[in-house]
Formats: C-alpha cells, sequence, structure tokens
C-alpha cells in the first residue's frame, strides 16, 4: 500500500510540474521555453510509460492497463508531433482540460482490482500487440485531431465577431494551417483504424476461428468512425466544407471512438 501511494504521489508530481510548464510564454523566438516545455512533456510521457509498467506488474485490472498506456502514447504522439508542428506547442492549454480528465480517469481505474488478466497474456500475440498499439495511435491522433478542429471552430467564430479578444485570438494557430493539419491527422486517424481493425480480425479469427462473433459493439463502432471519415474526405474533396461541418464530423467520429473504448467496457462492468 505504501509503495502505489509513492508511486501515485509521484507521478501527480510529475503532472503538476508539466502544468505549471505549460503557462510558460512559448513562442518561435523564446527557444529555451519551447526547450523546457517540450522536456517535460518528453519526461511526463516517460514517467507514465513506467508507471504503466508498474501496475501491470502488480495485476491491475485490464482497463487500467490500457487508459495507463494510452496516456503514455497520447503524450508521446503530442510530444513528436509538437516538434515537427510549432501550432501544437500553441494549442497547449487547450490540451490541459483532457489531460487532467485522463490522469484522473488512470487513477480511478487503478483502484478496480477486479482483473486477473496480465500483461504477459495481454501482449503475447503478435496480431493483438499490432491492434492494441495501432489502436492506441488512433485515439490519440484522433483526440489531437479534435483538439485542432475545436481550436479552428473556437478562432473562426471569435474572429467573425465585431469585438473579439484578440490575446485569445493570438493565442490560437492560424486557421488555414489548423485546417491543413486536422485533415492530415484525419488520413492518420483513417490509417491507424484501418490497421486496428484488420488486426483486430485477423486475431479473432486465429483465436477463435469464427468470423460473425468479431462484430461487437466496439468493434462496429470503430468501423462506424472508420467508414465516417472517408465518407467526409470524399465529401470534401468533392464539394468541400466548411470549419464546422469539419468540427462536427471530428467530434462525433471521437464519440463513437470514446464510447467504444471506455463506455461499452464500462458498462459491462
Amino acid at each position: 500500500m505504501t509503495s502505489n501511494f509513492y508511486t501515485e504521489f509521484l507521478t501527480l508530481i510529475c503532472f503538476l510540474l508539466f502544468l505549471i510548464t505549460s503557462f510558460i510564454n512559448i513562442n518561435n523566438r523564446e527557444s529555451i521555453n519551447r526547450l523546457i516545455y517540450l522536456s517535460n512533456l518528453l519526461f511526463f510521457s516517460i514517467v507514465n510509460f513506467l508507471y504503466y509498467k508498474y501496475i501491470s506488474s502488480i495485476n491491475t485490472s485490464y482497463l487500467s492497463q490500457v487508459t495507463s498506456l494510452l496516456l503514455a502514447v497520447l503524450l508521446f504522439s503530442y510530444f513528436l508531433i509538437s516538434i515537427l508542428y510549432f501550432e501544437f506547442i500553441r494549442l497547449r492549454l487547450i490540451f490541459i482540460p483532457f489531460f487532467i480528465v485522463m490522469v484522473l480517469f488512470k487513477y480511478l481505474t487503478f483502484l478496480d482490482y477486479g482483473s486477473s488478466q496480465s500483461t504477459l497474456t495481454l501482449f503475447k500475440n503478435k496480431y493483438l500487440l499490432f491492434h492494441i498499439f495501432s489502436s492506441l495511435f488512433a485515439y490519440s491522433v484522433l483526440t489531437i485531431c479534435a483538439i485542432s478542429s475545436f481550436s479552428v471552430y473556437i478562432k473562426s467564430r471569435f474572429l467573425k465577431r465585431i469585438k473579439f479578444n484578440s490575446i485569445l485570438v493570438n493565442f490560437l494557430p492560424s486557421l488555414h494551417q489548423s485546417e491543413i493539419l486536422t485533415i492530415r491527422f484525419l488520413y492518420l486517424t483513417m490509417f491507424f483504424l484501418f490497421s486496428s481493425i484488420i488486426s483486430g480480425l485477423i486475431f479473432h479469427i486465429t483465436q477463435y476461428e469464427t468470423f460473425y462473433s468479431f462484430f461487437n459493439y466496439k468493434v462496429s463502432l470503430s468501423i462506424l468512425s472508420f467508414f465516417l471519415i472517408i465518407l467526409f474526405l470524399i465529401y470534401r474533396m468533392i464539394r468541400g466544407c466548411s470549419s464546422f461541418t469539419t468540427f462536427k464530423l471530428v467530434l462525433l467520429s471521437y464519440l463513437f471512438i470514446n464510447i467504444a473504448y471506455f463506455g461499452i467496457k464500462i458498462l459491462e462492468k
């Protein structure tokens, strides 16, 4: 119990340190502040990966393990994307509420010791391993895409007003660049979702040798999200669409993925 308390306390301190560095002034000229923020982001992602390794060794629930691994993958994905695109560093304060919810959810699921499924059993099959990581990356990329799309929606709404908050508008990335990044990450989400569905199907057939039982709630919602994104991208290439339409599509896909990965699991409990 003592070791668990110290582990949770240290991860909480790391998270608070990450929150503090998120509020420092960062722009293209502030290379030191940018380095400090990215270093803390990388450090926090490594801490969460080590936290995942720790809880998997003490036989916690499946949901707790997946949530911890998801947070580590999401933070590391955000770190890599922030190195490539400075616009996502400017979105750091919008990410904070999401990170807070994920951290709280991680601590809540840690309290559940009902599952006896070990990490070795979870990751011993290569198709299952590929399915898990492609699913995690699909969720992570779609999360980043949703926040980028939300930024476009908020900034466009503010710019349409006669009087608007110039500080908030200047804080957010440009509309053009954010829209381009949103569409790029939708393509990336589509790729990871497709990889997740195919690898999950192969694993299911090799384990159970049946096809129809594969289509449960989680898979059905993932497939629905996949086809929603495909149809939207095709429609956008043919007819074009507004930033608000993009935001609604991304939000709807994000809702389906959240229900598939977390909502159904919670309802099953």
